[in-house]
């Protein structure tokens, strides 16, 4: 039998010409012949080349004209600004398109487009253009770059998605590319940071600003205003909330504002009808035994499941039936589908079920049907844009033996559009909105289909028109419930809303409206008949209705919104996303809410108390206010309707939390006179006897461990280091670790060290953590490592990659010369040393405990460990060579979502971690063991990922020979 190694050599030289065939297109005619549509739908072709090439995003005007972005440079072309802006005429009105006239050219990546003021709005990254065509010869003769700045190191990444929305502004997706943006005349200075974030800006005015989202490519409004997103592998996603509302409460941790909503999971499975591309199967193949660098999903499967979605829609047409309307319609590239989900209301979200059994809404035999973006349009058909490539993939993805057999540019003169109809269509008339008045228009708002909504929108916003504020009153009091929430979103573009017409519509008999005149009421916060319609919504029963209610009465006076929060608090304080959003609303009153809650023995015994109240103290414990304290104390020592318990606990809470962000004097305990200080002295009295009360539970302990951070005394530090004791569970050792950690004891690092023989695996973790949280700690433990008192792998290489660009001398000193000896052995040479564990046969016994020591803190197998990095059941698919590979060479590559970040916060302290999450006051990181921890931005000095994985290099030190074939056995065997 051959060594293992010999063969990954072979591969790596082996030439693939022979397993990677070309695979031809088809014509636009025989295309058809291999559609596969669901029962009692058509597809129907409206566009083919040479009339336009690879379109990724269209725009209808108000003459039915079709304006189209040819994304001709993808994928390696960018300087070679092949992109062009093509204008599709259907001159017969039959619904396919007989003209093309090229409108513009010499672009880079075009990626969106939006019709305005008679041009169009183009989104080409960096830069946002505006084109129109002044002199009626189809070509655009001006051109001004709007916006510039936006990123584009991902050609899957960039910008996309123009959608007009209800706040008469055009939004745009920013994609993984983000961006710092602004005016090609004002200076960097000005640009605005799109990381993370979508955006958008007024079309007259150019003002841009963040707004909820961050996904890849695909974003959509429902007909109600609801946002939808999508990312390569998380197909469906929905936008809870603006991340505005929750900055404005900087001291509050926030959820991340986008949502997976999928029940069948982001990567779920998809039913092709086509045969997957030879080059993926082989690429699957090099990578499952180790011979390229790359990710291998989906178990070892090359196809099968979301991996290229985008373009997610909601239909909004009306040709479509009824029942039918509504819909999530994603496309995935790399697998020739077309996927529909039924969105089912869920509380304040909804949730996306798979509709089809084992099929799609459309599929095609053919490889080169590359459905990337929809669009609803004028005759009320979903719009299918096809870019119709031999090859859909980042090059970057490609190995260079696979790759030297393809032609990443085949495709480039051909595209298609199609539309879904039913199979009852019938073509109807195009509408002239061009030629109708402003009154006309008005009529429009209330149109069942919402091309004709949004474009009669967006033309009375160009038209400015004041003399039609009648008709939109009129409109406003229709029958039309999307007629009404359209004429209210005008009347606001018209500058012609007052107090009485917002009024009327917060008591509308349809929740949606009742939502968005909400929001357009944080317009008039100071008049008495918007507060007195507020004030009868508290009642409301509609979830979504109630939370836009909890985030506008942030917008209103202190006195004023108060006792709403807190009456909100009684009746919804058990969901959490209202809990939240009226948190971000009450400013600088949590203590006036909690002592009013306190006192309401009803509330107090509801399921929600202590979620509402906990959350509550904590908010206090975050603000920077010297009066919170007070307010605790008061309500610890005056009767209310909590227990005494309660109180105890909830002042313990209070001062734990405050101790460990510097918020209160450790110069021993004179936080207060008289009955606060003697008050303050009797828990920490009581703490100290309960740290140490082994017949108590471990949880009881650990809360009064953590109430000694309040103390300095130095009987209480002796007490705390007596408690890090190999017969102490790895809970209470944790628990003194970090508050001797928070107190920033300048002899902690001579202490860990000293004894660390006698920590466990898992307290080493934490000691690594804490030691490496100050520079002058680290700077030990990194002395310590370089004199071979401590295993070089206690600390993993990214790590010490982040290290070597300390700014602290010594810290970064040391940390290259332990670099250069950790990697001085290659990777490669580590996995060879392995390769003979392959041919043999562990004790899955023994791999069991190997795992749990080993590997739990990272990943779950068997109902044990955590699931940070990926899912170790599909393994098994993967074979043993790239579990091997996987484990002892972890950054060959990495997918960006196991990328290790640092953060260095304003005291001074590091924190590590993957970023899972992040939104306008919070960052949020994953680490080892599950542990989650949540950072302010007003706390965030500096940010930075290492571009390595999470996963450590350096375990051979760990795992020997006979280990790791046990490990891997239990791994490929595990139920």
């Amino acid at each position: 039998m051959s060594h293992p190694s010999s063969g990954l050599q072979a591969e790596e030289k082996q030439s693939y010409a022979d397993e990677l065939p070309r695979v031809p297109g088809l014509s636009p005619e025989e295309a058809m012949t291999h559609f596969t549509v669901a029962p009692g739908y058509l597809i129907q072709q409206t566009a083919a080349e040479p009339l336009l090439n690879d379109p990724v995003a269209i725009s209808f005007d108000e003459q039915s004209r079709l304006y189209v972005a040819e994304m001709r440079g993808y994928s390696e072309q960018s300087d070679e600004n092949l992109g062009q802006i093509r204008l599709l005429e259907d001159v017969d009105g039959d619904g396919v398109f007989d003209k093309s006239h090229i409108f513009a050219e010499g672009l880079s990546w075009p990626t969106a487009i939006i019709c305005y003021r008679g041009g169009v709005f183009v989104g080409a990254a960096p830069d946002i253009l505006y084109l129109k065509d002044t002199n009626g010869d189809h070509k655009a003769d001006l051109k001004e770059v709007v916006f510039t700045g936006f990123g584009k190191t991902n050609v899957q990444g960039l910008l996309n998605c123009f959608r007009w929305g209800l706040d008469n502004r055009i939004h745009g997706a920013t994609s993984s590319s983000g961006g710092l943006v602004r005016r090609p005349d004002q200076p960097e200075s000005a640009a605005v940071n799109l990381r993370g974030s979508d955006f958008s800006f007024d079309p007259d005015t150019y003002e841009i600003r963040p707004e909820s989202g961050g996904a890849q490519h695909g974003m959509s409004f429902d007909a109600w205003g609801r946002k939808f997103v999508c990312s390569n592998s998380d197909h469906l996603q929905m936008v809870v909330y603006d991340d505005r509302y929750a900055a404005r409460n900087p001291y509050l941790t926030a959820p991340n504002s986008r949502k997976s909503i999928a029940d069948d999971g982001g990567q779920a499975p998809v039913f092709r009808s086509s045969p997957v591309e030879p080059w993926r199967i082989v690429r699957t193949r090099l990578r499952v035994s180790g011979a390229v660098k790359g990710v291998v999903e989906g178990g070892g499967m090359p196809a099968g499941y979301f991996t290229g979605s985008t373009g997610v829609t909601i239909y909004k047409g009306d040709a479509w039936p009824q029942e039918d309307q509504g819909l999530a319609i994603i496309g995935d590239v790399g697998s020739n589908i077309v996927h529909r989900k039924r969105l089912i209301p869920d509380g304040v979200l909804f949730r996306g079920t798979r509709i089809d059994d084992h099929s799609e809404l459309l599929t095609s035999s053919d490889i080169w049907f590359r459905p990337v973006q929809f669009a609803n349009g004028p005759d009320g058909a979903l719009h299918v844009l096809d870019m119709y490539r031999e090859v859909i993939e980042h090059p970057a993805s490609l190995p260079p033996m696979i790759k030297q057999h393809l032609d990443l540019t085949s495709g480039r003169d051909r595209g298609r559009l199609y539309r879904l109809v039913p199979a009852a269509f019938s073509q109807p008339s195009r509408p002239a909105v061009q030629k109708l008045s402003s009154a006309e228009l008005v009529n429009l708002l209330q149109h069942p289909n919402s091309w004709h909504r949004e474009t009669a929108s967006r033309l009375l916003y160009e038209r400015q028109d004041q003399s039609i504020r009648d008709e939109l009153i009129n409109i406003a009091s229709g029958e039309s419930a999307l007629g009404r929430m359209h004429a209210l979103a005008t009347l606001n573009g018209l500058s012609q809303f007052t107090p009485e017409i917002v009024a009327e519509k917060i008591a509308d008999s349809h929740p949606q409206v009742r939502r968005h005149a909400i929001k357009h009421a944080e317009q008039f916060v100071g008049h008495p008949l918007i507060r007195k319609k507020l004030e009868e919504r508290v009642a409301d029963e509609n979830p979504e209705v109630t939370l836009q209610l909890a985030f506008t009465l942030g917008e209103f006076s202190a006195t004023w919104r108060t006792p709403l929060i807190t009456e909100l608090l009684k009746r919804k304080g058990d969901n959490d996303w209202i809990r939240f959003a009226l948190l971000t609303s009450i400013g600088d009153q949590p203590g006036i809410v909690l002592n009013e809650l306190a006192n309401d023995s009803d509330f107090v015994t509801s399921p929600a108390a202590m979620k509402v109240i906990n959350d509550l103290v904590t908010l206090m414990a975050n603000q920077p206010d010297p009066t919170h304290l007070a307010t605790l104390v008061k309500l610890v020592t005056e009767q209310t309707a909590l227990s005494s318990s309660v109180k105890q606990e909830l002042l313990q809470r209070f001062l734990v939390k405050s101790a460990a962000q510097g918020r209160l004097d450790r110069n021993g305990l004179s936080l207060g006179q008289g009955e606060l200080q003697k008050l303050l002295d009797d828990l920490v009295t009581t703490a100290r006897t309960q740290a140490v009360a082994t017949t108590l539970s471990v949880q009881k302990r650990v809360d009064a461990i953590r109430l000694l951070a309040i103390s300095s005394n130095p009987e209480d530090h002796k007490l705390l280091t007596e408690l890090i004791d190999p017969r102490e569970p790895d809970e209470i050792q944790s628990a003194a670790l970090s508050v001797l950690a928070g107190q920033a004891d300048s002899k902690l690092d001579r202490f860990l060290l000293a004894n660390w023989e006698s920590l466990s695996p898992k307290l080493r973790k934490t000691a690594v953590d804490i030691l490496l949280s100050r520079d002058q700690w680290t700077a030990s433990l990194l002395t310590a490592l370089n004199e071979d008192e401590l295993p070089i792998s206690t600390v993993p290489l990214s790590t010490l990659q982040i290290l070597t660009q300390s700014e602290n001398a010594e810290v970064r000193d040391i940390s290259n010369q332990l670099k250069k000896r950790v990697s001085s052995t290659p990777r490669a040479n580590v996995v060879t040393a392995y390769e003979s564990v392959l041919n043999e046969s562990g004790r899955i016994d023994q791999g069991r405990i190997i795992f749990e020591k080993n590997c739990s803190s990272c990943h779950r197998l068997e109902g044990k460990g955590q699931e940070i990095g990926p899912n170790l059941a599909a393994f098994r698919n993967r074979g043993k060579t790239a579990i091997l590979i996987n484990i002892l060479d972890p950054n060959r590559e990495v997918t960006p979502e196991y990328l290790n970040y640092v953060i260095i916060t304003d005291d001074g302290r590091s924190h590590t971690g993957i970023l899972s999450s992040q939104n306008a006051t919070t960052l949020t990181l994953k680490r080892a063991e599950g542990k989650e921890t949540q950072i302010r931005r007003i706390e965030i000095e500096d940010i930075r990922s290492t571009g390595m994985s999470l996963m450590p290099e350096g375990l051979e030190k760990e795992i020997n020979q006979e280990s790791m074939a046990d490990l891997l056995t239990y791994l490929m065997q595990a139920e």
